[in-house]
Protein backbone atom coordinates (compact mmCIF):
# COMPACT_ATOMS: atom_id res chain seq x y z
CA UNK A 1 0.00 0.00 0.00
CA UNK A 2 1.37 3.41 -0.99
CA UNK A 3 1.36 6.20 1.58
CA UNK A 4 -0.76 9.20 0.69
CA UNK A 5 1.79 11.65 2.04
CA UNK A 6 5.47 11.03 1.57
CA UNK A 7 8.18 12.39 3.86
CA UNK A 8 9.81 15.66 2.80
CA UNK A 9 12.90 15.33 0.62
CA UNK A 10 15.75 17.66 -0.22
CA UNK A 11 14.61 19.94 -3.01
CA UNK A 12 10.93 19.86 -2.00
CA UNK A 13 9.30 23.28 -1.92
CA UNK A 14 9.44 25.01 1.43
CA UNK A 15 6.05 25.78 2.99
CA UNK A 16 4.95 29.30 2.13
CA UNK A 17 3.88 30.14 5.68
CA UNK A 18 4.03 28.25 8.95
CA UNK A 19 1.72 28.25 11.96
CA UNK A 20 4.13 30.08 14.32
CA UNK A 21 4.41 32.97 11.84
CA UNK A 22 0.65 33.10 11.43
CA UNK A 23 0.20 33.01 15.20
CA UNK A 24 2.67 35.88 15.72
CA UNK A 25 0.85 38.04 13.16
CA UNK A 26 -2.50 37.41 14.82
CA UNK A 27 -1.12 38.10 18.30
CA UNK A 28 0.38 41.36 16.97
CA UNK A 29 -3.20 42.40 16.10
CA UNK A 30 -4.23 41.97 19.74
CA UNK A 31 -6.13 38.70 19.37
CA UNK A 32 -5.89 36.00 22.06
CA UNK A 33 -4.44 32.90 20.39
CA UNK A 34 -4.49 29.26 21.47
CA UNK A 35 -3.00 26.45 19.41
CA UNK A 36 -5.54 23.69 18.74
CA UNK A 37 -3.17 21.34 16.90
CA UNK A 38 -0.31 21.48 14.37
CA UNK A 39 -2.51 23.17 11.74
CA UNK A 40 -5.14 25.15 13.65
CA UNK A 41 -5.51 28.07 16.05
CA UNK A 42 -8.47 29.28 18.11
CA UNK A 43 -8.51 33.07 18.34
CA UNK A 44 -10.62 35.73 20.06
CA UNK A 45 -10.82 39.34 18.91
CA UNK A 46 -9.50 42.05 21.22
CA UNK A 47 -12.01 43.35 23.77
CA UNK A 48 -13.94 46.36 22.52
CA UNK A 49 -17.11 48.30 23.07
CA UNK A 50 -18.94 45.95 20.71
CA UNK A 51 -20.67 42.71 21.55
CA UNK A 52 -18.38 39.76 22.26
CA UNK A 53 -17.98 37.45 19.28
CA UNK A 54 -17.58 33.69 19.23
CA UNK A 55 -14.00 32.49 18.78
CA UNK A 56 -12.52 32.10 15.32
CA UNK A 57 -10.85 28.98 14.03
CA UNK A 58 -7.79 29.52 11.82
CA UNK A 59 -6.80 26.49 9.75
CA UNK A 60 -3.58 26.32 7.78
CA UNK A 61 -3.09 23.95 4.86
CA UNK A 62 -0.41 23.89 2.20
CA UNK A 63 -2.28 26.31 -0.06
CA UNK A 64 -4.89 28.07 2.10
CA UNK A 65 -5.50 29.83 5.38
CA UNK A 66 -9.16 29.44 6.31
CA UNK A 67 -10.65 31.80 8.90
CA UNK A 68 -14.03 30.77 10.34
CA UNK A 69 -16.41 32.05 13.00
CA UNK A 70 -18.54 29.02 13.68
CA UNK A 71 -21.17 29.01 14.72
CA UNK A 72 -21.80 32.72 14.64
CA UNK A 73 -25.55 32.44 15.01
CA UNK A 74 -27.21 29.17 15.98
CA UNK A 75 -30.52 27.83 14.65
CA UNK A 76 -33.48 29.17 16.58
CA UNK A 77 -31.83 32.53 17.28
CA UNK A 78 -32.50 34.03 13.86
CA UNK A 79 -35.57 34.73 11.74
CA UNK A 80 -35.79 31.66 9.50
CA UNK A 81 -38.25 32.97 6.89
CA UNK A 82 -35.92 34.95 4.64
CA UNK A 83 -32.52 34.00 6.00
CA UNK A 84 -31.14 32.91 2.62
CA UNK A 85 -32.07 36.21 1.00
CA UNK A 86 -30.55 38.21 3.85
CA UNK A 87 -27.30 36.20 3.75
CA UNK A 88 -27.01 36.66 -0.02
CA UNK A 89 -27.71 40.40 0.31
CA UNK A 90 -25.03 40.69 3.00
CA UNK A 91 -22.53 38.67 0.94
CA UNK A 92 -23.09 40.95 -2.07
CA UNK A 93 -21.82 43.93 -0.09
CA UNK A 94 -18.93 42.16 1.63
CA UNK A 95 -15.34 41.76 0.46
CA UNK A 96 -13.14 38.80 1.31
CA UNK A 97 -15.45 37.05 3.82
CA UNK A 98 -18.82 35.41 3.24
CA UNK A 99 -21.70 34.08 5.32
CA UNK A 100 -22.85 30.47 4.88
CA UNK A 101 -24.94 27.84 6.64
CA UNK A 102 -23.31 24.75 8.10
CA UNK A 103 -24.92 21.29 8.04
CA UNK A 104 -26.85 22.14 11.24
CA UNK A 105 -28.17 25.43 9.74
CA UNK A 106 -25.96 27.57 11.97
CA UNK A 107 -24.71 30.76 10.33
CA UNK A 108 -20.93 30.82 9.86
CA UNK A 109 -18.64 33.55 8.56
CA UNK A 110 -15.60 32.38 6.60
CA UNK A 111 -12.69 33.72 4.58
CA UNK A 112 -10.08 31.84 2.56
CA UNK A 113 -6.68 33.31 1.80
CA UNK A 114 -4.13 31.68 -0.51
CA UNK A 115 -0.84 31.05 1.29
CA UNK A 116 1.23 32.01 -1.73
CA UNK A 117 2.76 35.43 -0.99
CA UNK A 118 0.49 35.85 2.06
CA UNK A 119 1.65 38.68 4.30
CA UNK A 120 0.74 40.35 7.57
CA UNK A 121 -1.39 43.05 5.95
CA UNK A 122 -3.65 40.48 4.28
CA UNK A 123 -4.25 38.63 7.56
CA UNK A 124 -4.88 41.95 9.32
CA UNK A 125 -7.35 43.05 6.65
CA UNK A 126 -9.21 39.73 6.71
CA UNK A 127 -9.51 39.61 10.50
CA UNK A 128 -10.58 43.26 10.80
CA UNK A 129 -13.20 42.80 8.07
CA UNK A 130 -14.55 39.64 9.68
CA UNK A 131 -14.87 41.30 13.08
CA UNK A 132 -16.60 44.33 11.50
CA UNK A 133 -18.94 42.19 9.39
CA UNK A 134 -19.80 39.93 12.32
CA UNK A 135 -20.63 42.83 14.60
CA UNK A 136 -22.52 44.72 11.89
CA UNK A 137 -24.75 41.82 10.93
CA UNK A 138 -25.07 39.98 14.26
CA UNK A 139 -27.89 42.21 15.45
CA UNK A 140 -29.77 42.04 12.12
CA UNK A 141 -29.49 38.27 11.69
CA UNK A 142 -30.31 37.52 15.29
CA UNK A 143 -33.70 39.25 15.04
CA UNK A 144 -36.39 36.61 15.21
CA UNK A 145 -39.25 39.00 14.50
CA UNK A 146 -39.98 40.76 11.18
Amino acid sequence: MTALVRPARAGDPVPVIDLPTLQSWIEKLGFDVTAVDATALRIRPPASDGEALPPFIVQLSENWVVLSILPMITPGTYREADLGRRLLAANRDMRLAKFALDKNRAVVLCAELPTESLDYSEIADALHRMVDYARQFLVEFARKEG
